[in-house]
């Protein structure tokens, strides 16, 4: 970009489309330029798993992520997930940034978290704080976390698709259900 702006994603880079490899591809050639940044999301560490042979559920989008791998030629598929696997595994749990008055997390970051690296911070950032009950989808009930959030930093995540992007207590989620018939959103 001719300012030196870089996009950052903020996650699910996989299962949430029709050329989830072309993504993967973009994703990480953008990085590699130095154009972009990534933080990964609770769907990328999934096909990360299920990339080291891991057992995992194929549910949510995975079975077509892995149709469309599957759809590669072995030759070229096979080096891709690995580069894919490296990539993925390799991103840090959140961004912090501007001297830490933003923060990019998928599923969003308390302020105490902000900055440190732990498996409970990575575990925060990527699955979010769930009650450990599930809703009528089967999915895990999620705790409002930036209802509470006061802190310093401007919080950007997604994870959990919202109707319109909205400022709540210093924070944004921008996932606005795209994948699901909702509006891609992004912040500037």
């Amino acid at each position: 970009h001719p300012d030196g702006r870089r996009d950052i994603f903020v996650g699910d880079l996989v299962d949430r489309g029709p050329d989830t490899p072309g993504v993967q591809r973009l994703v990480m050639d953008m990085a590699a330029a130095g154009s972009a940044l990534a933080v990964p999301g609770n769907h990328d560490m999934k096909l990360v798993r299920r990339l080291m042979g891991k057992d995992v559920k194929v549910a949510h989008g995975l079975a077509e992520t892995l149709a469309q791998l599957e759809a590669m030629p072995d030759r070229v598929r096979r080096p891709f997930e690995e580069e894919v696997r490296r990539f993925l595994d390799g991103l840090v749990s959140h961004l912090w940034l501007d001297e830490g008055r933003l923060v990019v997390a998928h599923a969003g970051l308390k302020e105490e978290m902000q900055g440190r690296g732990s498996g409970a911070v990575r575990a925060f950032a990527t699955f979010g704080e769930a009650t450990g009950e599930t809703d009528a989808f089967g999915l895990p009930v999620r705790l409002d976390w930036a209802a509470e959030y006061r802190g310093r930093a401007m919080v950007v995540y997604g994870h959990t698709p919202t109707p319109i992007a909205e400022w709540i207590n210093n924070t944004i989620c921008i996932d606005t259900g795209c994948v699901f018939g909702g509006k891609l959103t992004a912040l500037r």
